[in-house]
């Protein structure tokens, strides 16, 4: 009987083992499939671009619009979203777009605010705003995905003309407009399998009467990171945005804002 002991231990350490290896293999195939399911119920989306912006643009507080050469910039956008699988509730992405620009125009008699402005005379134009999108994904796979939805730019515009006459009167007028602009919204994008690679468009847009908003963009990106906890892409493009609006609140603008850009965005 002493002798059988130690066969009998081993045999007890063999068991053991093999039940600690089967273990682990449950627990990981658990956790692989919470991430799996988690990532099928409630996707979150975090990114941010830089975008390499050249403005061109006309200014008024009537119909009467002054052309000003407005300087090209650097501007960021960043933006987050939350995707769920409710069916009649929309999904929502946020995201902030930083757009102020300023620039000088030799004017004669140009009017703005209640001010007539000649010689050189400065604009300075804040346009960021906040798009607020509510959106449903028509598709959705690894090779392709479409989405449709709604737009409410949410802006915050405020346009500065000012002039120091060397008299010495400094003047300075502001004209802007606070309200939403809703636009439809189409959003998608094409993978390649087993590559990382994809392409992907982008854009809003509203038109009627006088007026005609756009905001579009285009692209390429590479998943970086692919696992089961984040994934990180990195994505390369070409933005285009146009405002071209009339009488808000008295505010008359007509701008283009054109560009490539580089960006990352984080999926958890």
């Amino acid at each position: 009987m002493l002798a059988c002991r130690p066969i009998l231990k081993k045999i007890t350490i063999t068991k053991r083992s093999k039940v600690m290896k089967k273990l682990a293999l449950a627990t990981t195939l658990a956790l692989s499939s919470f991430f799996a399911q988690a990532d099928t119920i409630v996707g979150v989306y975090i990114g941010g671009q830089v975008w390499d912006m050249e403005a061109e643009g006309s200014f008024g507080s009537s119909e009467q619009l002054q052309a000003f050469e407005l300087e090209d910039d650097k501007k960021s956008s960043y933006w987050a979203a939350l995707e769920h699988p409710i069916p009649l509730l929309p999904n929502l992405k946020l995201r902030q777009n930083e757009l102020d620009t300023m620039g000088m125009a030799d004017v004669d008699g140009f009017e703005f605010g209640g001010n007539t402005y000649d010689g050189d005379t400065l604009v300075n134009a804040e346009l960021d705003h906040l798009d607020v999108i509510m959106y449903y994904e028509l598709f959705d796979n690894a090779i392709f995905s479409i989405d449709f939805g709604l737009n409410f730019k949410y802006a915050e515009y405020a346009v500065t003309v000012s002039k120091d006459d060397l008299n010495p009167v400094f003047s300075e007028e502001e004209v802007g407009y606070d309200g939403v602009i809703p636009m439809l919204y189409l959003a998608t994008e094409v993978g390649i399998p087993g590559t990382g690679l994809g392409a992907f468009a982008e854009g809003s847009w509203i038109g009627f009467d006088d007026h005609n908003v756009y905001d579009a963009m285009a692209g390429l990106k590479y998943s970086f990171v692919d696992n089961l906890i984040v994934d990180l892409d990195i994505r390369l493009g070409y933005r285009s945005m146009k405002f071209d609006l009339q009488d808000l609140d008295d505010l008359y603008l007509d701008t283009q804002f054109d560009g490539a850009f580089a960006g990352i965005e984080f999926h958890f």
